[in-house]
């Protein structure tokens, strides 16, 4: 009877009473509880706050403290002729050069970092090279005497202390000045790395300080604003930039506390000095270029500069910024993300003005026209007036003035009449079908005379009797004056073409107009009068 009523149970009836008993358990499972610290006066109860601690109190320069945070049973070698304190300040100084602790990466748990391999006594701190080789270093768990357990750096890895010494710390002479100076810290820097850092920024600025001086003498005259500009720019922002680059990195030769280390992450000052020395670079870079076009002729190029150094500066500070973002651990990656969808929706809607603006650029680099320049572009013919960043403005004959878009006219076919070096004269002489030979031949010689008497006709000229055509005798004259100015150029045309014909009248023949001649036979005209 059992059985069938067992049969009857729906399956619903039966999802129903599983879903309700799953979420009975959920919500009578507890949430757990987080690990039990013990209480301890240097705060050793995991390895993570351990390892903290150790930081906080050798970044300050109480050694004798951070020695409670040394397992110093059972040592072996040098290290058991060192005190507690000494090798706590060795292993300091082990740790800020060789830079490879990182206490985010301990666990704060008292039972440390279960699953990773090692006892569950002994955590992993880093790695270190040592001759070659990598070393591991430990924390481990040891009794406190009282029952409880706490979390040193390992006896094994304190013995290894006077060996990693070695390797890095510091030079004799480094380790004389800290001998010498006293034990005293401030943002985090020794007294002993404070001065020579302040040394080497010092002896940075004397270097480039003599460097000036030297580039100073290279130049003809040292009094030329050039030279001065570039003496200017060596010794106040180059300088300064060498000696916050040369102070920084000696500083972090010679290692940075967890202070020092938070305070060089935040402060700004390196970045804003690389910025400020670009942007001086670009500045003298623009006063030089500028001179040197001054002395090209080529004054209408310096309108371009501007723009561009600006852009190059706002590409500069982007840069900076970003930099800067990275070292505080801010993501830049999204950043990146938007001004790259943000740059192609710009780009789509200045896609016309950049068009014109690169045209800009086209012309001012290769300079097919400059302002004042007569030419003809497509149909229009005049005068350059002006060259801006989007239009280019032509005065044409008319007195009228029409503005071109920059990208229509660098890729326009410019006839440039101002950049002749010299102008041809080439008219065609038509003379009368009557006229004899010996007449042809004196006019040939006339004009060659005309032409060889002229002293601003260049030698490449010739004269010659060219075609004999249907309604005149062609004579060709071809010859090139040597001017590039168009009123100068039709002053000596004319007294040419005057001299042309007082030798066709002195020849006794003259020219042909252009016409045709109808003959009417006189036997055809007789026979349709008859008719």
């Amino acid at each position: 009877m059992l059985y069938k009523a067992s049969k009857c149970i729906s399956p619903a009836l039966l999802l129903g009473v599983l879903v309700l008993s799953d979420n009975s358990l959920a919500q009578e499972a507890p949430d757990p509880e987080p690990p039990q610290v013990i209480a301890d006066q240097f705060n050793r109860g995991t390895p993570s706050r351990s390892a903290a601690g150790y930081q906080s109190t050798a970044d300050s320069g109480d050694y004798k403290t951070a020695a409670e945070y040394l397992d110093l049973r059972n040592l072996r070698g040098e290290a058991t002729e060192l005190t507690g304190p000494e090798l706590a300040k060795r292993f300091s100084v082990i740790i800020n050069r060789a830079n490879w602790i990182d206490v985010d990466e301990l666990v704060d748990d008292p039972a440390g970092r279960l699953g990773d391999g090692f006892p569950d006594y002994r955590d992993s701190i880093g790695v270190v090279l040592h001759e070659g080789n990598p070393l591991r270093l430990f924390m481990q768990k040891v009794p406190r005497g009282d029952g409880e357990s706490i979390w040193k750096v390992s006896n094994a890895t304190v013995s290894t202390i006077p060996e990693l010494y070695e390797t890095y710390g510091y030079p004799d002479f480094v380790e004389d000045l800290r001998a010498r100076l006293p034990d005293k810290t401030f943002l985090g820097f020794e007294l002993f790395k404070w001065v020579l850092a302040v040394a080497a920024g010092a002896l940075a600025y004397v270097t480039v300080f003599i460097l000036a001086l030297l580039v100073r003498r290279i130049f003809d005259d040292p009094d030329k604003p050039a030279s001065r500009q570039v003496f200017r720019f060596l010794i106040v922002p180059f300088g300064l930039w060498a000696v916050v680059m040369a102070a920084n990195t000696v500083a972090g030769s010679l290692g940075k506390g967890p202070t020092a280390e938070a305070i060089a992450k935040l402060s700004p000052i390196p970045t804003l000095i690389t910025t400020w020395v670009i942007f001086a670079a670009i500045n003298l870079w623009h006063t030089m270029f500028s001179n040197y076009l001054r002395k090209k002729n080529r004054e209408s190029t310096i309108v371009l500069l501007r723009p561009v150094s600006n852009a190059v500066k706002l590409m500069v500070f982007v840069a900076a910024v970003l930099v800067y973002l990275n070292g505080l651990g801010i993501n830049i990656t999204t950043v990146l993300a938007g001004l790259g969808v943000g740059g192609i929706a710009v780009a789509l809607a200045l896609q016309k003005p950049l068009e014109d603006i690169f045209g800009a650029i086209t012309l001012y680099s290769q300079q097919p026209v400059r302002v004042g320049d007569f030419c003809q572009v497509g149909t229009k013919t005049g005068t350059i007036e002006e060259i801006g960043l989007r239009t280019t403005f032509i005065r044409t004959l008319a007195n009228t003035r029409i503005g071109v878009p920059n990208s229509k006219l660098a890729a326009a076919a410019i006839d440039n009449f101002s950049a002749r070096r010299k102008i041809l004269y080439r008219p065609t002489l038509r003379l009368r079908y009557d006229s004899k030979p010996n007449q042809v031949r004196e006019v040939l010689g006339g004009v060659r005379d005309a032409l060889e008497n002229n002293d601003r006709v260049l030698f490449d000229h010739r004269v010659r009797f060219k075609d004999i055509g249907d309604d005149a005798l062609k004579i060709e004259v071809f010859a090139y004056f040597d001017t590039t100015d168009w009123a100068e150029y039709l002053e000596l045309a004319e007294d040419m073409n005057l001299q042309i014909l007082e030798v066709v009248a002195n020849a006794g023949t003259g020219l042909a107009l252009p016409a045709s001649t109808l003959k009417i036979e006189q036997d055809v005209a007789t026979e349709v009068s008859q008719g």
